[in-house]
C-alpha cells in the first residue's frame, strides 16, 4: 500500500480506419494515458499535413464557433489525416457561402441592438424634439450625446452646456457648445473610458418611435431569416457531423498522440491502471484488434498509481505538495491520515468545535474533496476536548480526563516531544525500507545508522529516569561505539573515519533540533485554552441572559475561523519539513487519464 505501483504498458493493433475510434473510446473510460512507443511510424509529410490541416482548422474555429451547431457523435471510422481533411473540405464550403450569411446576420442584430438602446433614450424623455434636432441638423454651435460612466470626472470648458442623464441604465450626457469645446469634450470623453455616439437621422423627425418600430421589425426579420439560412446550409454541408470529425481528429494528433499509422495498420500505445477496463472498452468498439500488455519500451519513464484505502485518499495531497512518490519510496499518505488528526486535534482540542468542524467537512467534502481531512480532524479534536475538559471553550461542562492545559502547562508540552520523536523514528525507517527496495540498505546503514544510533541514545537518557533500565552512560557509550564502528565499515583513513563520526553527530543534533520543533503542538494547546479562558471572562463580565450568549456564539466563530487556518499551517508545517524531509522523494510521475475530445462547439455570439 505505501509503495507506488507503475502502471501498465498496453498496445493495440488495429486498421487504421479504426485507430481514431479506439483512441476516444479509452479516452472515455477514464483509465489510460497514452503515450507513443518511439518515432512515429506515420510518414513525415503525413505528419506535415495533418499539423496544416490543424492550423486551418483552428483558424475556421475562431472565425465560426459561435455558428456552429452542437455536436455530440461517435468519431469516425477512418484515419485522423484523412478524416481531419475530408470534415475541412465540408466546412470550408460552408463557410464561403455561409460567410455573407452571418455578416447580414451579425450587422442586423448589432443594429437591433442600437435601437433597443434608443428606444430606451426616447423613453426617459430626457432629449425633446429639439435636442434631437440639434443631434442631426448642427449649426453654429454643435451638439453630442456622450456615454461616460465616469463623467463625474470631467472638466467641462467655458461656452459648454452640458445636462446628464440616465437611459437604460447608462450613464449619457448631452452636450451643446462651439465646435472647438465640443472637440475637447470628446477627447477628454474618450479619455476616461467612454464615447460619442453616432446619432441615426430619423432621431429628429418627430415620429422617430415609429420609424424605429418599423426599422426595429424589419431588422428582425432579416435576422430571423438569415439564421434560417445558416440552418439550412448546416444541414446541407453536414455542418455538425465535419465539426465532430474535425474535432475528434485534432484531438487525436495533438493530445493522443498515440495512434501511429502505418500503411494499413495503426498502433495506439499507452499506460493504464486498470488492464480489465481496457479490455472491457476495447471490446465495446466493436473492431477487430489486438491487445497486448508487455513491458515498456525502453527508456519510457512509466507513471506510477497510488493504492490507498478510501480514508486515506485525502490525504494524498499532503505528498504531491512536494511531488509524486517514485518507485522506490513510500508513500505516507496512510501515515498522514492517522498523524494529521493526532496533532491538529492536540493543538484544537474542544469537543464542541471539534464536532461543529467534523460536520462542516462532512458538508463541504462533497463539494471540496480536501475538506473530509476535517472530518477526522474535528473528531480528534473532540476527543482531546473530552481530555482537557473543553466544550466550547467553556470549562467545568464536563470533567476533564487529564486536565486543563493552563493548570498543568509543563505535560502538555512534553508529551508532544515524545510523540514527535516517535514520528521522526518512523520516518528514519522508512528512510531504510526505500533504501532496501533500491538495494542500497548496506550504504544507508553507514551513512545514516550512526546519527540514528546516537539520537536513540540521546531519546533514552532523555525519557527513561535515572535508576531505571540501563545507566545513561552505558547507552550513551554504546551509541558512540555503534556510530564509530559504522564510521569504520565505511573505509577509509582516519580522516574519513572521524569525518564520518561527525556528521553522524551532526544529523543526530538536527534530529534533536527536529524534535524540539513539535514543542509547538503542546504551546498552540496553550494558546487555545489562553483563549477559551479569555472568553469565558468575557462572557462573565457580559452578565447572564443574551449578552453572555452572543460573546460566546461569537467568541467560538471567531476562534475556530482562526485556529482552523493557524492549526492547519502548523501541523501541515511540521508533517512537510520535520517528517517527509526525512524520506520522501517526490521525482515520479504520477498517472494523468487522457480526456476525451470535447465534442460540444457551442459558443456564446459574443465569444466568437
Amino acid at each position: 500500500m505505501m509503495r507506488p505501483d507503475p502502471a501498465t504498458w498496453f498496445e493495440i493493433r488495429a486498421a487504421n480506419c479504426d485507430g481514431l475510434r479506439i483512441a476516444e473510446a479509452l479516452a472515455a473510460g477514464g483509465c489510460t494515458e497514452f503515450e507513443m512507443a518511439g518515432p512515429r511510424t506515420t510518414p513525415s509529410d503525413a505528419a506535415e499535413q495533418g499539423a496544416r490541416l490543424r492550423a486551418r482548422f483552428e483558424e475556421l474555429e475562431r472565425h465560426y464557433r459561435g455558428w456552429w451547431p452542437r455536436v455530440a457523435m461517435q468519431p469516425p471510422r477512418a484515419s485522423a489525416v484523412a478524416t481531419l481533411a475530408g470534415a475541412l473540405e465540408r466546412i470550408e464550403a460552408w463557410g464561403a457561402i455561409a460567410a455573407p450569411q452571418i455578416a447580414a446576420v451579425l450587422a442586423a442584430e448589432t443594429e437591433l441592438a442600437a435601437l433597443k438602446w434608443w428606444e430606451g433614450i426616447l423613453a426617459s424623455l430626457a432629449l425633446g424634439i429639439d435636442d434631437r434636432a440639434a443631434l442631426v441638423r448642427g449649426g453654429p454651435l454643435a451638439a453630442g450625446l456622450y456615454l461616460c460612466a465616469r463623467r463625474a470626472e470631467l472638466r467641462l470648458s467655458d461656452g459648454l452646456l452640458a445636462r446628464p442623464f440616465k437611459a437604460c441604465g447608462d450613464a449619457c450626457l448631452f452636450a451643446v457648445g462651439a465646435p472647438v469645446a465640443m472637440a475637447r469634450l470628446t477627447e477628454q470623453v474618450a479619455t476616461l473610458g467612454g464615447r460619442r455616439v453616432e446619432t441615426p437621422e430619423w432621431i429628429a423627425s418627430p415620429d422617430a418611435a415609429g420609424q424605429l418600430a418599423v426599422r426595429r421589425a424589419h431588422c428582425s426579420e432579416s435576422a430571423a431569416a438569415g439564421r434560417a439560412r445558416l440552418d439550412v446550409l448546416a444541414e446541407e454541408y453536414r455542418l455538425a457531423e465535419a465539426v465532430a470529425e474535425a474535432r475528434c481528429a485534432c484531438w487525436c494528433l495533438e493530445t493522443v498522440g498515440a495512434v501511429a499509422e502505418g500503411a494499413a495498420l495503426c498502433r495506439v500505445t499507452g499506460w493504464t491502471g486498470d488492464p480489465t477496463a481496457v479490455r472491457r472498452l476495447l471490446d465495446g468498439v466493436g473492431v477487430p484488434a489486438l491487445l497486448r500488455f508487455s513491458m515498456p519500451p525502453p527508456g519510457l519513464q512509466p507513471p506510477l498509481l497510488l493504492h490507498n484505502p478510501w480514508w486515506a485518499r485525502p490525504y494524498e495531497a499532503f505528498s504531491r505538495l512536494l511531488g509524486m512518490p517514485e518507485r522506490n519510496a513510500a508513500d505516507p499518505s496512510a501515515l498522514v491520515a492517522l498523524v494529521f488528526p493526532l496533532i491538529f486535534g492536540y493543538m484544537f482540542g474542544d469537543l464542541g468545535q471539534g464536532l461543529l468542524l467534523a460536520v462542516a467537512g462532512l458538508l463541504i467534502g462533497g463539494r471540496w474533496p480536501l475538506a473530509k481531512v476535517f472530518v477526522p480532524a474535528g473528531l480528534s479534536a473532540a476527543f482531546f476536548g473530552l481530555v482537557f475538559g473543553s466544550v466550547f471553550s467553556l470549562q467545568g461542562i464536563v470533567p476533564a480526563l487529564w486536565h486543563d492545559p493552563l493548570d498543568k502547562p509543563l505535560p502538555v508540552l512534553v508529551l508532544p516531544l515524545f510523540g514527535g520523536a516517535s514520528l521522526l523514528l518512523v520516518g528514519l525507517v522508512l528512510a531504510g525500507v526505500e533504501a532496501g527496495w533500491r538495494g542500497q540498505f548496506a550504504a544507508w546503514l553507514r551513512s545514516e545508522g550512526g546519527a540514528m544510533a546516537l539520537y536513540l541514545a540521546l531519546l533514552l537518557v532523555v525519557a527513561v529516569p535515572a535508576g531505571v533500565g540501563l545507566p545513561p552512560l552505558f547507552v550513551a557509550l554504546a551509541a558512540v561505539a555503534t556510530a564509530l564502528a559504522l564510521a569504520l565499515w565505511q573505509g577509509g583513513g582516519v580522516a574519513a573515519v572521524l569525518s564520518s563520526l561527525a556528521a553522524s553527530v551532526e544529523n543526530a543534533l538536527q534530529l534533536a533540533i527536529n524534535t524540539i520543533s513539535f514543542v509547538r503542538v503542546g504551546a498552540f494547546a496553550i494558546g487555545h485554552a489562553g483563549l477559551s479562558a479569555a472568553l469565558g471572562l468575557l462572557a462573565d463580565a457580559a452578565g447572564e441572559g443574551a449578552a453572555a450568549v452572543a460573546v460566546v456564539v461569537v467568541g467560538n466563530v471567531v476562534i475556530i475561523v482562526l485556529e482552523v487556518l493557524v492549526v492547519s499551517i502548523q501541523t501541515t508545517r511540521l508533517l512537510l519539513f520535520e517528517f517527509f524531509i526525512r524520506f520522501f522523494v517526490g521525482s515520479g510521475r504520477a498517472f494523468r487519464p487522457a480526456a476525451p475530445p470535447a465534442m460540444d462547439t457551442t459558443e456564446a455570439l459574443h465569444e466568437a
